[in-house]
């Protein structure tokens, strides 16, 4: 299923070392992933969330306030059969860990994204998944390979979404809801907009089903502050939410979440 980020040709891995037929070869590093990101595809030192933004989301996700949305994940994947599944923009890998532990049938389970240091974090985590530093606009994944592809608030390049997935595969797309974070939201903006919920049209598949979840929980301080640094939120920060976040100890927040899934055509 992997192939090689330079020529395309099938990788095969022996003794922690991926290689291909045309002497292209990538370490295993020693958390268990392997970097495939070709250094003419960076755009940047250190591409995707930095790692401040990585560490404020492994602790806010640790508490377990987005456990609801990695178990209706788990209910979809389990309503279809699903063997070959990719994780795109896995981040720090706690949806990719989820999704290995529940879904025990899956022959593979691998995450993908293109922040070095979200992967490594994602290695730590989970040692049963495979993890690859990739950009997801040029997945390191073999054409027709996979028959699920799952993602979470990542972008995405849909040529390259039809090109790794087999006839009929699924897609399941988590977008935020109209009122995500809307009492954040307000302390940032004079007039919130609700996101848009509207399922995008996707050439090359089909909405299957789309479902609405939403939380409504309370937060400590400490959890609100890694909540507005794992967001883009922590570039928005203004005085008024400074205040709030120094002299509240408790906050309510309103946690909403749509999952698109999408079959191949």
């Amino acid at each position: 299923m992997i192939i090689c980020p330079i020529c395309q040709a099938s990788l095969s891995k022996q003794n922690k070392q991926w290689f291909c037929d045309n002497g292209h070869c990538f370490d295993q590093a020693k958390e268990g992933y392997t970097n495939l990101l070709a250094v003419q595809h960076k755009h940047s030192k250190q591409p995707g969330d930095s790692k401040a933004m990585l560490q404020a989301r492994q602790q806010f996700l640790n508490q377990g306030h987005f456990a609801f949305l990695a178990s209706a994940i788990n209910q979809t994947l389990n309503r279809y059969q699903a063997s070959k599944i990719l994780d795109i923009g896995c981040g720090e890998g706690y949806y990719t860990e989820s999704i290995q532990h529940h879904q025990v049938q899956a022959e593979s389970v691998i995450g993908i994204d293109i922040a070095k240091d979200g992967v490594r974090m994602a290695a730590k985590r989970c040692k049963q998944a495979q993890f690859f530093v990739a950009s997801n606009h040029r997945l390191p994944i073999a054409d027709a390979s996979v028959d699920w592809i799952v993602r979470v608030f990542a972008p995405s390049n849909n040529q390259e979404l039809l090109r790794v997935s087999q006839a009929n595969a699924y897609l399941l797309k988590v977008v935020p809801g109209a009122n995500h974070l809307s009492h954040l939201r307000k302390l940032l903006y004079k007039e919130v907009q609700s996101h848009r919920e509207d399922a995008e049209e996707m050439e090359g598949w089909q909405l299957v089903e789309q479902q609405k979840i939403n939380q409504l929980s309370v937060l400590n301080q400490q959890d609100m502050n890694a909540l507005c640094m794992m967001t883009p939120f922590a570039w928005k920060k203004n005085q008024q939410l400074a205040e709030h976040l120094s002299t509240q100890q408790q906050f309510e927040m309103d946690f909403e979440f749509v999952l698109q899934l999408y079959q191949r055509n």
